[in-house]
C-alpha cells in the first residue's frame, strides 16, 4: 500500500473483520488479537505515509521506524501488539478474551489516540 488513505481502508476492513468475532468468547480470542495487531500497523503506516515516510518492507523496518516517529509509549505498544500477534499466531496454542481486552485498552486504544492525533480521520 501506498497512500494514506489505502492504509485508512485496510484498517478500517479490519475493524470490519474483528467486528464479527465475539471477542468476549476465548473461542478466538487468538484470532482477535492479530486482527488488532493488523489494524495498528495499518493505523502507523498511514501516519508514516501522511508524513512522506516509508514503512519500510518488513515488520522489523516498520517497527524501526515506529519507534523513530513516534513517543516511546506508542512504540512499545505498537511492540506488544505485535509480539503478541506472533506469539498466538505461531507459539501458543490458546489466548484469552481478557488478554484480548487488556491488549485492547492498555495498547491499541493509547496507540490509536496518537495515530487520531496526527491523521485525523484515523478510526
Amino acid at each position: 500500500m501506498r497512500t494514506t488513505a489505502e492504509h485508512l481502508q485496510k484498517a478500517r476492513h479490519n475493524l470490519a473483520f474483528l467486528n464479527t468475532i465475539d471477542a468476549a468468547d476465548d473461542t478466538f480470542a487468538d484470532w482477535a488479537i492479530v486482527i488488532l495487531f493488523y489494524r495498528a500497523l495499518h493505523l502507523v503506516s498511514a501516519v508514516m505515509h501522511s508524513q512522506g515516510r516509508d514503512h519500510g518492507s518488513s515488520h522489523a523496518e516498520r517497527q524501526q521506524q515506529v519507534a523513530a516517529m513516534f513517543p516511546p509509549r506508542t512504540a512499545q505498544s505498537y511492540q506488544r501488539l505485535r509480539s503478541r500477534s506472533r506469539v498466538v499466531r505461531y507459539e501458543e496454542v490458546t489466548s484469552t478474551a481478557r488478554e484480548f481486552e487488556r491488549l485492547l485498552s492498555s495498547d491499541f486504544e493509547p496507540l490509536l489516540r496518537e495515530v487520531q492525533s496526527r491523521v485525523p480521520n484515523a478510526a
